[in-house]
């Protein structure tokens, strides 16, 4: 009896223990050695630089743009954070009060300052975003120390002016070429700490233009619209050709487009493809390669194919087995990452059904 009793003794002893020692470790102050919590450490005297309002004609940023905001110190020499002892005691969060624009924000160290990063989401709509963002710094993730408001705006640049031919009858040939945004415009978030510039993407058909023939660079890829209304579409385009595309027919010589912005129309027009009849022309649909979408057009000598949606196209100098590239795909989930899927406004957009004569005229050209 009197072993039982000690054992019982000795276990509940060594249970206070863990208590007191539990109990201490709760109460121990939340703060960084050395600073106060009701006077702050004035190592955390921080604010934001970069913040400064837009000019009141400054042209939206590119969708998917990176903006970095200087974190001040009053205590630094240099008026910027360059202190990693204080740096690796803050956290940033950020409130978003309008469009959803932020993919990832973080603090980083860039050429010896500490900044906030933001990369945004690339959208392929015309319209124009904008946010207002309530920038937070806090020390241990407590305390604040630094907040800020910033206005963003992005939209895809409209193709310049001076790209359009547009004739007497209302004719017009485009060329897209997605270069930077004209006429020497900063973007509303300040270029010289941004990676805002915008790109040539937003095309805008003006009610003037009866029938567009629209070029992708040097593309042997174009379409032709006839026009009934002022259209706006993105023509945002990328000539890469997929990795997996590559290595499943490696024996090939291939060419690909692809239309993030999924340009569409409200009507049928004609997508071409300016490249030899001994060629194999396929479409993307879905994320799958597709034959037999585009047929051999002998008097305007360019594979055509009727369709409201400018869709992703594969040039293959040989015939490829499409089903082997389509089972690495997979199933209902394909045309979840397509690029040629997104959203776009578009309005009152007629048929061009037929050949005509410029059409012909064009891609005869392409082909020299």
């Amino acid at each position: 009896m009197k072993k039982v009793l000690a054992l019982v003794l000795s276990v509940l002893m060594v249970l206070s223990l863990s208590v007191v020692a539990f109990a201490k470790e709760v109460e121990a102050p939340e703060t960084t050695p050395g600073t106060d919590i009701d006077n702050a450490d004035k190592k955390y005297e921080l604010g934001f630089g970069d913040l400064e309002k837009p000019a009141a004609d400054a042209a939206p940023d590119k969708p998917g743009a990176t903006y970095y905001y200087t974190i001040m110190d009053e205590n630094d020499q240099s008026g910027m954070l360059t202190d990693g002892e204080v740096a690796k005691h803050l956290s940033v969060s950020i409130k978003e009060k309008g469009d959803k624009m932020i993919k990832a924000y973080s603090i980083v160290k860039q050429n010896g300052v500490y900044k906030v990063k933001v990369e945004t989401n690339t959208t392929y709509t015309t319209s124009k975003t904008s946010a207002d963002w309530t920038i937070t710094l806090k020390r241990d993730k407590k305390f604040t120390v630094a907040s800020a408001v910033v206005s963003i705006a992005q939209q895809w640049a409209e193709v310049c002016d001076i790209a359009k031919d547009v004739d007497a009858y209302g004719e017009a040939q485009i060329m897209v070429d997605l270069a930077e945004a004209h006429d020497g415009k900063e973007g509303a978030s300040y270029d010289d700490y941004t990676d805002d510039i915008n790109i040539e993407a937003r095309l805008v058909l003006a009610k003037s233009i009866k029938y567009a023939e629209i070029y992708f660079g040097e593309s042997p890829v174009w379409y032709s619209v006839k026009n009934a209304a002022k259209t706006t579409v993105n023509v945002y385009f990328d000539e890469a050709v997929e990795k997996a595309l590559s290595t499943t027919y490696e024996d090939a010589d291939l060419y690909a487009i692809s239309f993030k912005g999924a340009p569409e129309f409200d009507f049928t027009g004609i997508e071409h493809v300016s490249v030899d009849e001994d060629m194999f022309v396929y479409a993307v649909v879905d994320g799958k390669l597709v034959a037999d979408k585009f047929s051999w057009n002998k008097d305007a000598e360019c594979w055509e194919m009727n369709t409201k949606k400018v869709v992703d196209v594969v040039v293959s100098d040989i015939e490829l087995d499409v089903s082997k590239y389509n089972s690495t795909i997979g199933g209902g989930e394909a045309g979840k990452d397509n690029p040629g899927t997104g959203s776009v406004d578009f309005v009152n957009v007629a048929v061009a059904l037929g050949v005509v004569s410029l059409a012909a005229a064009g891609a005869v050209a392409l082909k020299k």
